[in-house]
């Protein structure tokens, strides 16, 4: 666990943040992170589950639904793969918050649901380098969770 994480974390947030520290050590992603949907309105989107940072700037990142690969993963309910995150411009619509702040430039992303099938957040992988991914990497991600 990240010694930035608070020791009272609940049985089911100390899960998640065991899968990304799982994830980073198993696997060769420079940064893996779970964004979490609020339950409550405006359904923000937070990055509450990180390993591999290069900052905290994560921590700020608040999203929406269609807004950012998390909110995308969210909104569609499908994985999400890009080998060109250093394209997109803040006045895009894919401009990717969390790919700017650790400087990514290529990720998987897929949706974190629940026992009712309600996506809950989205687990992300990526790199720094120009690593390929694909709907394989999507799938390596699905299986830890």
């Amino acid at each position: 666990m990240n010694p930035e994480q608070p020791n009272n974390l609940s049985e089911y947030q100390y899960d998640y943040q065991r899968i990304v520290d799982q994830i980073y050590q198993k696997e060769d992603f420079d940064f893996v992170g779970i964004a979490m949907q609020s339950q409550a309105p405006p359904h923000s989107i937070k990055w509450s589950f990180v390993a591999g940072n290069s900052n905290e700037r994560f921590r700020k990142i608040v999203l929406r639904s269609g807004i950012g690969i998390a909110g995308l993963v969210i909104r569609t309910g499908k994985p999400f793969w890009d080998n060109d995150l250093t394209n997109y411009e803040y006045s895009s619509k894919m401009y990717t918050p969390i790919a700017q702040s650790e400087r990514l430039q290529t990720a998987a992303a897929v949706p974190i649901t629940n026992n009712l099938g309600l996506i809950d957040g989205v687990l992300l992988a990526g790199y720094h380098t120009n690593t390929t991914v694909s709907n394989q990497t999507a799938q390596i991600l699905s299986q830890y969770l």
